[in-house]
């Protein structure tokens, strides 16, 4: 059987301890969350960048992919900086910039999970990550392919 293997974690665990085992994968899974880590919308990509960027300087042989990269719509732990606005921002900024570098990207995740987190906290953000919600209708980040 020929298939390519890889590892998914954070880009933070990839540049600091990477290196072995990049060596002997046909590619890198990086998660990339900057919501997640206390940044708004006009950081988002910047971060999502740096980050990226940390990790080709520590693994220059690496090839990467972007296994999960995603903005919540709603979680009442990021106030604000959660919402479907800014989640379709992200994307589009996101896979512009993905497609311009030539690293596939794959956006976390289709549809929203409301079984995840903690179950007395219905607006929690491990529930609304999806590009559709849990009715299975599309949010705006999916409504521009309508």
């Amino acid at each position: 059987i020929e298939q390519p293997v890889t590892v998914a974690d954070n880009y933070e665990w990839w540049a600091a301890h990477g290196e072995k085992l990049a060596e002997v994968l046909d590619f890198i899974s990086i998660h990339v969350y900057p919501v997640w880590e206390g940044k708004d919308i006009d950081e988002g990509l910047s971060y999502s960048i740096a980050n990226m960027e940390k990790v080709r300087k520590a693994l220059p042989n690496a090839k990467m992919v972007i296994s999960e990269a995603g903005w919540a719509s709603v979680a009442s732990e990021f106030g604000e900086r959660a919402s479907e606005e800014k989640q379709l921002r992200y994307y589009k900024e996101l896979m512009n910039w993905s497609e311009k570098m030539n690293i596939t990207t794959f956006f976390f995740e289709a549809f929203d999970e409301d079984w995840k987190g903690d179950p007395s906290n219905p607006l929690g953000a491990e529930k609304h990550w999806g590009l559709y919600n849990i009715n299975r209708t599309p949010k705006k980040v999916m409504q521009q392919f309508q």
